[in-house]
C-alpha cells in the first residue's frame, strides 16, 4: 500500500512539474500566504507539515491532516516579525459531523505606518498603512484507512493605501499515514489561484508552490524527523547577483564559474526538522531551511540563517509554543501559538 502510493505521489509530482514549468517559485502577490502561521511550523523550518497525530494549527498548512479530534479546538497565533511588521492567525475546528470537522481561519499581516510623500520627494504630512488578510477554510476526507485528502478554500484581500486587491485560491493536499510504521508522507499543491481585482492596472500570479514531505518517529527512540522538499515546481531557485564580485582563482589568476552546481540547485529544495519528545507534554524542535540560508546569509560573515529551533508545552486544557527563527545577521522573529482544547471551553 504504501509502495503503491508513493509511486503514485511521484508520477504526480512529475505531471504537475511539467505543467507549471513556466511558474516562478515565491514569487508573486501575497507572498504572505507562505509565511508559517504557527510556532511549531517555524520551528521545524516552515516545511510543508505531515503527522499522524498533527497539531490543530498544523491544519492551517495541510488540510488533509484535519480530523474529528479537532473538533471545537481553537489556535491563537502571532508573530512579530521584522520591523514594525506583525502577523498572526486565529483558527477553530468546527463540528460538520460526527466524525467531520471543518477548519475555520482568518490571518492578517500589518505592515505598520508610512509618511507619505510626493512623487519628488517631499512629505505631505500624511501617513498610511498597508495590510493582507485571508479567509480560510478546510475540510478533510479519509480514503482507504491509511489515505487522507484535503482542501482549503481561500478568500484574500489586500490594502495599500489606496490601492486594493482580491484573490481566491486553494490548497489542494494528501497525507498517507501509518502508525504501526510511525511514518507519515505526502504531497501538497498550495495557492492555485486567481486575482480578481489588481492593486494596479495588471493583474500578478499568486506564489503558488507544490511540495512533499516526509515524516517518521524512531521506534525505540524519543525523536522524530521530517524532510521537505519544498518548491516542486521550479528546480532552479537561485537569484543572479550582478554586483557580486568574480570570484577570482588565487593560484591560476583565473576567474572561476560562479554557476550553481546540480548539487547546490538540488539541495536548495530540502527543508530539515527535528523534534525531541521528551514527554508526553513537552518536546523541542529545530528546523534548517536551505533556501533561506542561502538566500538571507552574508558572505564573509557567518551567521545562522535558516535555523530555527523552538518548543511546545502540552496541558490538559491547552498548550503552549515558541519558535525563534534567524533570517540573517541583522535580524530574527519570534512566534508565539496558543492552542484551546475543547475542555476548555468544556464542550467535553
Amino acid at each position: 500500500m504504501f509502495k503503491k502510493f508513493i509511486s503514485l505521489l511521484f508520477y504526480a509530482i512529475f505531471c504537475f512539474s511539467a505543467i507549471c514549468e513556466a511558474q516562478i517559485g515565491g514569487k508573486g502577490v501575497f507572498r504572505f500566504l507562505n509565511l508559517p502561521n504557527s510556532a511549531k511550523v517555524a520551528a521545524l523550518g516552515n516545511g510543508f507539515p505531515v503527522a499522524n497525530d498533527a497539531e490543530f494549527n498544523q491544519t492551517f498548512a495541510n488540510p488533509s491532516l484535519i480530523n474529528a479530534s479537532h473538533q471545537n479546538a481553537t489556535s491563537l497565533n502571532y508573530s512579530n516579525y521584522i520591523s514594525d511588521i506583525n502577523f498572526g492567525s486565529a483558527q477553530y475546528g468546527l463540528k460538520f459531523k460526527e466524525k467531520e470537522t471543518i477548519s475555520l481561519g482568518l490571518m492578517f499581516i500589518n505592515y505598520g505606518n508610512f509618511e507619505e510623500y510626493t512623487e519628488i520627494g517631499n512629505p505631505t504630512g500624511g501617513n498610511f498603512t498597508a495590510g493582507d488578510y485571508l479567509l480560510n477554510v478546510g475540510y478533510a476526507k479519509n480514503w482507504k484507512e491509511k489515505i487522507y485528502y484535503g482542501a482549503n478554500a481561500k478568500i484574500i484581500y489586500g490594502s495599500y493605501d489606496i490601492y486594493n486587491s482580491f484573490a481566491i485560491a486553494t490548497d489542494l493536499a494528501v497525507t498517507y499515514k501509518d502508525s504501526s510504521s510511525n511514518i507519515a508522507t505526502g504531497i501538497l499543491l498550495k495557492n492555485i489561484g486567481y486575482q480578481l481585482s489588481a492593486f494596479d492596472q495588471s493583474r500578478e500570479n499568486l506564489p503558488f508552490q507544490m511540495a512533499f514531505s516526509f515524516s517518521q518517529k524512531l521506534r525505540y527512540a524519543p525523536f522524530k524527523y521530517h524532510i521537505t522538499y519544498n518548491n516542486l515546481q521550479q528546480f532552479n531557485l537561485s537569484n543572479s547577483n550582478p554586483n557580486a564580485n568574480e570570484d577570482i582563482d588565487l593560484v591560476g589568476g583565473e576567474t572561476k564559474n560562479n554557476k550553481n552546481s546540480f548539487v547546490n540547485k538540488f539541495s536548495q529544495h530540502f527543508i530539515f526538522g527535528a523534534e525531541i519528545l521528551l514527554s508526553q507534554s513537552f518536546n523541542l524542535q529545530a528546523g534548517y531551511n536551505l533556501q533561506q540560508s542561502r538566500e538571507l546569509s552574508i558572505s564573509g560573515l557567518g551567521g545562522l540563517s535558516g535555523f530555527s529551533f523552538g518548543f511546545s508545552l502540552h496541558l490538559e486544557k491547552l498548550s503552549l509554543s515558541y519558535a525563534h527563527s534567524t533570517l540573517n545577521l541583522a535580524g530574527s522573529n519570534n512566534y508565539f501559538s496558543l492552542g484551546l482544547n475543547p475542555s476548555f471551553l468544556r464542550f467535553k
